[in-house]
């Protein structure tokens, strides 16, 4: 089997949580736009532009074996950790940050375990 092709078969999870996890960012990002507090969400909305970006630059480097592939997951975990807390300070409110949240949090989780760091 080609080493890349197994090795893109071995982090397919991560792969496919980095793709929910900047759709479910940009989506967040979008309704933030649209929202009447878009003044008080503009911190969600900058985290949530810059972990969409993150996670999708992050997954091609995964997805290309790149030898900094470890170091950038460790960069997406930070951006989506605090991404995941300014969108929980906001559930309340803002019923699209939730989502964006959980996921953010998955993610993180995700690309620490890539990464071989603890949170």
């Amino acid at each position: 089997m080609n080493h890349e092709l197994e090795n893109n078969s071995n982090h397919k999870d991560l792969l496919r949580i980095l793709a929910a996890c900047g759709a479910e960012c940009d989506v967040t990002f979008n309704a933030s736009l649209d929202n009447d507090r878009t003044d008080e969400l503009t911190r969600v909305i900058r985290l949530c532009r810059d972990c969409a970006n993150i996670c999708y630059a992050t997954a091609r480097f995964v997805g290309s074996d790149s030898e900094h592939a470890r170091h950038l997951a460790r960069e997406c975990a930070e951006i989506c950790r605090s991404c995941a807390e300014a969108c929980e300070n906001n559930v309340d409110k803002e019923h699209e940050c939730k989502p964006c949240a959980k996921i953010c949090r998955a993610c993180e989780e995700a690309c620490r375990s890539f990464a071989g760091v603890e949170a």
